[in-house]
């Protein structure tokens, strides 16, 4: 079982891998697309970015990816709240979607759940720190 520590100090190597990626709402949007390849076995990154545990991955890929969305202003942070609701409990139920027929949803865990509201409240930060705004609702992602 993932601990929070682990997947923070999993977090921090990628914030890391790509410091210098400005502004930093574009430098999260990056790092949510960088964890979505190695989860899913594309791209080329060094070994030392790849967890063996894919839980900790998960976190960290859904911490980026809620960080992104809010701090572009892609979603608005009560919406993405609402939706990563809606998937945890899909997941609960067996019944969210696999984005990747060769690698199922890892199973919900707390460690999880609190890297995607962590990163919807950071997001909110950067979208405060950059003058930005989101829409009222947005349309939500489709995976196939």
């Amino acid at each position: 079982m993932a601990t929070q520590a682990e997947v923070q100090a999993y977090i921090s190597m990628w914030e890391s891998y790509r410091a210098s990626t400005t502004p930093t709402t574009a430098r999260y949007d990056q790092l949510r697309q960088d964890l979505y390849k190695v989860r899913n076995g594309k791209g080329t990154y060094p070994i030392y970015l790849i967890h063996s545990d894919p839980e900790v991955m998960a976190a960290a890929e859904h911490y980026f990816l809620s960080r992104a969305w809010v701090g572009n202003g892609t979603y608005p942070a009560w919406q993405l709240r609402t939706m990563t609701w809606l998937y945890n409990t899909g997941k609960e139920l067996g019944v969210t979607p696999q984005h990747n027929p060769n690698n199922p949803t890892t199973p919900p865990s707390a460690v999880q759940r609190h890297f995607q509201s962590q990163g919807v409240t950071d997001g909110e930060a950067d979208l405060a720190a950059a003058g930005g705004s989101a829409p009222l609702v947005a349309s939500p992602p489709t995976y196939w």
